[in-house]
């Protein structure tokens, strides 16, 4: 039988782009990357909406909570929104850092895999959320792609920071100066190492998002951006052990 509704439909397209893999890398990539094929994977929530409103009113001064709590809140809100998202995990390494750990096995995760321009190998998304007022610095940059290299070495190929403010180095709107320094540098000569990306999704983005534009078209693109050059030697030296969810996160588990 035909599927009728637009859900019945999209589920079809998304476990036909899972087939992709059997496609050759330049068609994949002119399907995967035509206007229109990241609303399939990602679908704004009203609670995403509700806190990302609470997110700017606290920008504004009209409205007092913990910014770390609320920008955690987001983070995990996002990647919920995400079809076919599995775990969501919360690992502590040291007081207060907590990040989040979110992997999925079904079609539309995998998709969601060949839209961003990851191997399906690799299917743990690795996200750490900055809420100060000084860009993220190049030690923290280093430290998120560590992570990757060292703790999740076969599992994921993507680290994202949730941040109230960019990262050193990175190019400011605007101006045409582009050259690699600090966390810019970092972030181009690991991925030149190990072909992973650490990407940072700042208060523009979150802007952008609160607009309707696709975080999963933000993601693909800031990837795109990072460029090859140069290994770097990183090195990991902080002990990970699971946690449970906190609380304001834990309310959103179904």
């Amino acid at each position: 039988m035909a599927p009728k509704s637009r859900e019945e439909i999209e589920k079809v397209v998304v476990n036909a782009f899972a087939m992709l893999r059997e496609v050759d890398g330049k068609a994949r990539t002119e399907i995967l990357e035509a206007q229109g094929w990241a609303q399939l994977v990602f679908q704004h929530s009203s609670k995403l909406n509700t806190r990302l409103k609470d997110y700017f009113d606290w920008c504004s001064g009209l409205k007092e909570e913990s910014p770390g709590d609320l920008l955690e809140e987001i983070a995990y809100l996002l990647f919920q929104c995400f079809e076919g998202v599995g775990n969501t995990r919360s690992y502590q390494s040291y007081a207060p850092q907590h990040d989040l750990v979110v992997d999925g096995e079904s079609n539309a995760w995998i998709y969601l895999m060949h839209y961003l321009h990851l191997p399906i190998s690799g299917r743990t998304i690795v996200v750490e959320c900055k809420n100060q007022e000084d860009p993220i610095t190049d030690q923290q940059f280093s430290r998120l792609c560590g992570i990757l290299q060292n703790k999740f070495q076969d599992l994921a190929h993507l680290g994202v920071f949730i941040s109230h403010t960019p990262a050193t180095g990175f190019p400011v709107k605007g101006k045409k100066k582009r050259a690699l320094s600090d966390s810019r540098a970092t972030q181009a000569l690991f991925h030149a190492k190990t072909s992973k990306y650490v990407v940072v999704v700042d208060h523009e983005d979150l802007v952008n998002i609160s607009k309707g534009i696709s975080f999963a078209k933000i993601l693909e693109s800031k990837i795109r951006e990072v460029e090859a050059s140069t290994g770097i030697n990183l090195e990991f030296a902080e002990n990970w052990e699971e946690i449970l969810l906190p609380p304001h996160l834990a309310k959103h588990k179904s």
